[in-house]
């Protein structure tokens, strides 16, 4: 089963990319998009927060797509925390995605973050941190996409929207798909992942007792600017995004071709 056929039983409304699921809102398909030489595939790349929540409703139909590798981009103590429900026959590698790095604000001293601009900044550079210090981590998840023959594959993370929309942006731009495209995907967690619904969640994860529910929703926004702080620093450590593909992920030409041949639907 592929394409739209797997996710019959999704409302017409939201059928082809948003999946509707209860437990895990922000779970769509990143298909649809125009490429090189062809169209994204649909039912073939997922993206998605944590699994920890699926209604029985939702793991019927998450079976459904017949996943083959998920890539969780979670640390270990979020996945013990919220720990995922998986399909049967699915692969699962762990990529340990730090939101931020170890001497961040978040996990050495929150205190020191304030208001909501400084919460914005600090979601700019955990963004930026996904091209400065985490492409080697990045670069195992592609190698390892690479080196396996799944077809129908998951990225995700707790929420979705900053690690995964890295993730799948960098996949999608390795498959061709134009600026304007990617960013459109990137903001559709706007649509499925509520700020407001997420607070206590926050509140739960993080030592953020201070900040004001005001101060803490730029965490759970999403926002163009934290996709644009890492694609400029692309730019500035690789001199251009393609340069960053080949020379800090590894995904040349022939990697590149392999993709589409896998993901990509020739016109």
């Amino acid at each position: 089963m592929d394409g739209k056929a797997a996710l019959q039983g999704v409302s017409e409304a939201t059928a082809g990319r948003h999946l509707g699921l209860a437990g895990s809102p922000n779970f769509r398909d990143a298909g649809g998009y125009a490429g090189e030489g062809g169209v994204m595939a649909w039912g073939r790349v997922f993206r998605s927060g944590h699994l920890a929540n699926l209604s029985d409703a939702d793991r019927e139909r998450v079976a459904a797509l017949e996943l083959r590798l998920i890539f969780d981009l979670r640390r270990e103590d979020e996945r013990q925390m919220e720990p995922s429900w998986l399909p049967q026959g699915v692969t699962v590698v762990g990529a340990n995605i730090t939101p931020g790095s170890q001497r961040s604000a978040i996990y050495s001293d929150s205190t020191t973050l304030s208001g909501a601009e400084g919460m914005f900044q600090f979601m700019c550079d955990i963004n930026r941190e996904f091209v400065e210090s985490q492409t080697e981590t990045y670069k195992d998840i592609f190698a390892q996409l690479l080196a396996s023959d799944a077809r129908r594959v998951l990225f995700h993370c707790s929420a979705g929207k900053d690690r995964t929309g890295f993730a799948v942006a960098v996949l999608q731009m390795a498959l061709g798909v134009s600026p304007e495209d990617i960013e459109a995907d990137y903001l559709l967690s706007r649509n499925y992942y509520l700020p407001q619904d997420q607070l206590p969640r926050a509140r739960k994860k993080y030592p953020v007792d201070h900040l004001s529910d005001a101060d803490l929703l730029p965490m759970m926004q999403t926002e163009l600017d934290y996709l644009h702080s890492a694609l400029a620093a692309m730019d500035r450590l690789y001199g251009d995004k393609s340069r960053y593909l080949s020379d800090g992920l590894g995904l040349g030409e022939q990697e590149r071709r392999e993709l589409r041949r896998r993901f990509m639907l020739r016109e």
